[in-house]
């Protein structure tokens, strides 16, 4: 016949998918003690369990709809480990662990049993079966966590699960006490400054590239290149036949006479393979550059290190991809001495590159920042607004891009990363939002008769770490009459954490202060605070 005025008690069942036959036990627990106390006080237990409670849904991460579902409402669980702990979720290790910690929160008792029955290793999952004892010394070391029961097998888990039903539930329905709540739990989200715990503000830094050991170091290495140079004495150049001389002889011949670096052959006498041959000069650019360098770090260097003896320089006139080029006729001192003073040169002209970058980057103002969640329970769908001076911001396209001979160094050494994005430590976990970009495909064939240009590739290596500075930099700036907006969006922040904001910022200008504005899920109200710059 009908029953009325029945009291109910939600009973959450959260358990891997290992054990099933200690859930049928729970099951039977539960129904006989409905059968037995439940029916003589006009009361009864429900068992909630993702299989039997849940219903399609989307709009959500699949666990947070269970939560929201069943889960939060529930006034009590039961949690049986064997040796799977499950899947993980976006925010705990399984789904089973969050149900767990969704009911502590909430201050409501859990049930929970880890399983010591005997089971062939070789069939198990060692990485889950660690898990599972990981969590377990969780009880052991952390008062919070409570306390757990372990059993044998399913007669044990049928004998505690149902005195430990009982000594629960009874005095509830008896009136005797209440079903164990706590008063909710809040947030309470902040910006910090990262390095620092000194509450309202945030030091400014820079960095020091420029006197960094890196550039210090080619430095060097360029001023023993130079020394060793020196070493090589060549006389200057002896001229055998007068210029003039020679071109009246060429065009007594009647031979077409061609003009190669101010030099007149003729190309009768031309050997195609070899080329056309003109003496070997140091340029003048080569020069300039180098004597610069040497003058900035107090190397000396006289007019004879220019000197190449009677070194030519014979330029092929056949397309380089069917053997032609250049190549170097004379002493081997001679070619010694030519190579490295143009080695000496590129050397140069990459540390300049190097110097320039480095440079602007040394002259920026930098500010790390952490979202810190000081309270008692997680949040989550935040949205972070960081209120700066007008003008004050680099932003991410105005940040200097590498030049051709050293880009690659900095992509090699993933130097946006190193510089832009901040470390993760034993007390600031990363961010976690940064956006997935798409692959970049180069429709250019390469073929050896189709060889990309310095220039082509120069763009390819542009697009990389312009693509690594567009996902470390993935906020919004939205320009006002007066300041700048940063908007930033985190999905979720456990409490008692602090997580990195995706970069920090940079500045040209330092400002005095920063403001923010945080909004979130569970947070009411928008909170607000102003950081002051140190």
């Amino acid at each position: 016949m009908p029953r009325k005025n029945v009291t109910a008690y939600d009973l959450l069942i959260s358990c891997p998918g290992d054990v099933s036959k200690y859930v049928d036990v729970v099951r039977e627990c539960i129904e006989s003690f409905n059968i037995t106390i439940g029916r003589l006080n006009s009361a009864e237990i429900v068992g909630q369990h993702w299989s039997t409670s849940s219903f399609s849904q989307s709009g959500d991460r699949p666990q947070e709809i269970l939560n929201k579902q069943f889960v939060r409402d529930c006034d009590a669980a039961v949690a049986i480990f064997w040796t799977r702990f499950g899947t993980p979720t976006d925010k705990y290790g399984s789904g089973t662990e969050e149900e767990i910690e969704e009911m502590r929160l909430a201050g409501k008792q859990v049930f929970t049993y880890f399983v010591t029955e005997s089971v062939d290793l070789n069939k198990v999952d060692l990485e889950q079966y660690k898990k599972v004892q990981d969590f377990k010394a969780k009880y052991e070391g952390e008062e919070k966590y409570g306390t757990y029961f372990t059993v044998g097998n399913v007669e044990e888990l049928r004998k505690l699960f149902s005195n430990h039903l009982t000594m629960y539930f009874l005095p509830i329905i008896m009136g005797e006490k209440e079903v164990t709540t706590v008063p909710a739990k809040k947030s309470k989200l902040n910006i910090q400054d990262y390095n620092s715990t000194e509450e309202g503000c945030a030091a400014i830094l820079h960095s020091d590239y420029l006197n960094g050991k890196f550039v210090t170091k080619m430095e060097t290495d360029i001023v023993q290149k130079i020394e060793k140079a020196k070493s090589i004495v060549l006389p200057s150049r002896v001229e055998e036949v007068n210029c003039e001389e020679k071109a009246t002889e060429i065009e007594e011949k009647n031979d077409k006479v061609i003009e190669v670096d101010g030099a007149k052959l003729t190309l009768k006498d031309t050997d195609f393979f070899k080329g056309l041959t003109s003496n070997a000069e140091i340029r003048e650019e080569w020069k300039d550059k180098i004597l610069s360098f040497a003058n900035r770090l107090g190397v000396v260097i006289d007019d004879t290190f220019w000197n190449v003896g009677n070194l030519t320089i014979s330029k092929s006139l056949l397309n380089p991809m069917l053997g032609g080029g250049s190549s170097l006729n004379g002493s081997e001192n001679e070619k010694q001495h030519y190579s490295e003073i143009k080695d000496i040169y590129w050397k140069i002209e990459e540390l300049d590159e190097y110097r320039e970058f480095l440079g602007v980057i040394d002259s920026y103002k930098i500010v790390e920042l952490v979202l810190a969640n000081d309270g008692t329970t997680f949040d989550e769908d935040i949205d972070v607004k960081l209120h700066v001076g007008k003008g004050n911001i680099v932003k991410k396209e105005e940040l200097p891009i590498p030049g051709i001979l050293t880009i690659d160094d900095f992509i090699e050494m993933q130097f946006t990363e190193s510089v832009f994005k901040m470390r993760e430590t034993d007390s600031v976990i990363g961010y976690v939002g940064y956006p997935m970009l798409p692959p970049r495909i180069n429709y250019r064939i390469n073929t050896p008769f189709n060889q990309p240009s310095a220039e082509e590739e120069y763009e390819d290596s542009k697009q990389k770490y312009e693509d690594s500075i567009n996902q470390i930099f993935c906020y919004e700036i939205f320009e006002k009459e007066d300041e700048d907006v940063l908007v930033i969006h985190l999905g979720y922040l456990k409490h008692n954490t602090k997580m990195a904001l995706p970069s920090v910022l940079v500045f040209k200008n330092a400002p005095d202060t920063i403001s923010y504005e945080i909004s979130s899920k569970h947070t009411s109200e928008m909170i607000c605070g102003v950081l002051k710059m140190s």
